[in-house]
């Protein structure tokens, strides 16, 4: 099937989808962070917060026009996604922090356990509070 000369790829028509392709470019973006900033020596616990940051900042942009398509206005949009990114930036540091100080786990596996937690619970968030339009 093709939509403006463009193969679709089965699975990414579903918001579910939609959320992870967004998602993933988002998440490429905070491990290209995070992976610098360790690279600069920088605590890798405080190297994913800044890459948490930074994958947030594009991924509002991606998860409202691509993923749910939301034409909530940003003056309400901006302050509920903040709200849910701040939960998932605290998640992040806290699940990550966790297995770094108590499992044997190398970063990058460690950090991929905790994605997919903060993935898991950003998605509840965005479709039930972030970009969701009720009707008055």
């Amino acid at each position: 099937m093709t939509l403006s000369g463009v193969t679709r790829l089965p699975g990414w028509t579903t918001r579910a989808g939609r959320f992870a392709l967004a998602g993933g470019l988002a998440t490429a973006l905070h491990w290209l962070t995070m992976a610098a900033l360790v690279a600069a020596d920088l605590d890798a616990r405080v190297a994913t917060a800044w890459g948490a940051i930074a994958g947030a900042a594009a991924n509002y942009f991606l998860q409202r026009a691509h993923a749910f398509g939301s034409r909530i206005l940003h003056h309400r949009a901006v302050p509920r996604y903040a709200v849910a990114c701040l939960l998932a930036w605290a998640l992040n540091l806290a699940l990550f922090s966790l297995l770094q100080t108590l499992t044997p786990l190398a970063i990058a596996p460690a950090q991929f356990l905790t994605t997919a937690a903060a993935a898991a619970c950003s998605y509840l968030l965005y479709s039930r509070l972030v970009f969701h339009e009720s009707t008055p």
